[in-house]
């Protein structure tokens, strides 16, 4: 006697039909920021004094890039500085700095002893050489677009806005197929989710800022302690406080393209150092589900793996039947379908249509891979994470040409 297949209405009360529910409704949130999402404008008339800085450890090989494409900021240059603070390197960073700091371009900053991480570094050079009421902070790696600072600052007009985030993307896309997964995963994260967030319609009081784009109201950061906390990912712990003290934190279009990991073995030492953050503290403390609505755009991979999974499950099952029911399968397909849905309209959306073929990839290999550095990094929670080089060579950063593009 043959198998009679479940009914829709049965198959929605299974657990598998259940999940499967769960992850579409976490899918069409997807898509709605690829709707909500609009590029923020805003006119551009304010110049507050602004210390413009960047971390450095081993970055001799982009450092002076880095100062470089600050110098050449459109910004009024008696209301800048600029604040080069050094990890203690070993290599010719401080050399190249030092030179910059002679010529009275720069002021470079270099603590009484090395750390493990960047905030405690930050947290000094700010106190003792930062002068501006607008903290503007990117990363050694990145090139800003020339009108980045005066853009990032224009929030700030607004007394109750505390922090600026602007939008990242990959700039060493170029380099190979696992640098157009990282242009992927930066357009949806620090892209499309940003101004999804925040579009034409603001979903959540939540924004977490990036941490080689964003500013800071020096006010701001004195308030919240003077701090950047002691994680080895100062940027999250930054977007708690700032969201714990009701600072508002506003999104702008200000542009900065940034080196990514290049292949598997810089991605997995990447991973291990953010994974190492107690990834649901946030959602022990007040504000749950504002927060929650905010953080969740960063686990698009792991919802879509989730759903595939789920898919297979359900397809296998199906396959001891002998007559599937056609609209139960395109039920349980339809969640890693509305994933790959709303990247693709996001990347339409940010005009980076060379990343489409991608997107399957991303969603499937980037997946797993991304699923195996968080499994592992659990397992292993009680061991100390320090921050370590991305790169296996001399310098932190490998220094590719950058993209703008």
């Amino acid at each position: 006697m043959a198998i009679i297949p479940l009914s829709f209405i049965d198959f929605v009360k299974t657990s598998g039909g259940i999940v499967t529910i769960f992850l579409l409704l976490i899918s069409c949130y997807y898509i709605f920021l690829a709707w909500n999402s609009k590029k923020p404008f805003r006119t551009i008339d304010f110049f507050p004094n602004v210390s413009v800085m960047s971390y450095a450890w081993q970055s001799g090989n982009v450092i002076k890039r880095k100062i470089e494409n600050f110098l050449n900021q459109d910004y009024p240059k008696d209301k800048m500085e600029i604040i080069i603070y050094d990890n203690w390197s070993t290599d010719e960073t401080s050399a190249i700095c030092k030179d910059y700091q002679k010529r009275g371009l720069i002021k470079y900053y270099r603590p009484k002893r090395g750390y493990d991480r960047k905030s405690p570094v930050l947290d000094e050079a700010i106190k003792k050489m930062a002068t501006g009421d607008i903290l503007v902070l990117t990363d050694p790696d990145g090139v800003c677009e020339k009108d980045w600072i005066k853009k990032i600052v224009q929030p700030f007009s607004d007394p109750k806005v505390g922090a600026a985030a602007g939008i990242t993307h990959c700039g060493n896309w170029h380099k190979n197929l696992f640098t157009k997964l990282r242009a992927i995963e930066d357009e949806w994260w620090n892209n499309i989710a940003v101004t999804g967030r925040d579009g034409k319609i603001r979903i959540t009081n939540f924004h977490p800022v990036c941490g080689c784009n964003y500013a800071l109201r020096r006010n701001t950061w004195k308030d919240l302690g003077s701090t950047h906390g002691k994680s080895l990912l100062e940027d999250l712990v930054l977007s708690l406080d700032l969201h714990d003290k009701g600072w508002k934190v506003a999104v702008t279009d200000a542009n900065v393209w940034q080196e990514e990991a290049e292949n598997m073995q810089q991605y997995i030492r990447q991973r291990k150092r953010w994974y190492s953050f107690k990834s649901f503290e946030m959602l022990r403390k007040k504000k749950r589900l504002d927060r929650l609505i905010g953080i969740l755009p960063q686990g698009i991979q792991m919802s879509a793996i989730f759903s595939l999974f789920v898919l297979i499950g359900i397809m296998m099952q199906n396959s001891l039947l002998a007559k599937i029911n056609s609209t139960n399968m395109i039920f349980a397909a339809s969640p890693f379908i509305f994933h790959n849905i709303a990247i693709v309209w996001g990347i339409i959306k940010s005009k980076k249509l060379k990343f489409l073929p991608y997107i399957p990839i991303f969603l499937t290999f980037d997946a797993l891979l991304q699923l195996w550095c968080f499994i592992e990094i659990r397992i292993n929670w009680r061991k100390k994470q320090e921050w370590v080089k991305v790169s296996s060579g001399k310098y932190y950063h490998v220094g590719t040409k950058i993209r703008m593009d």
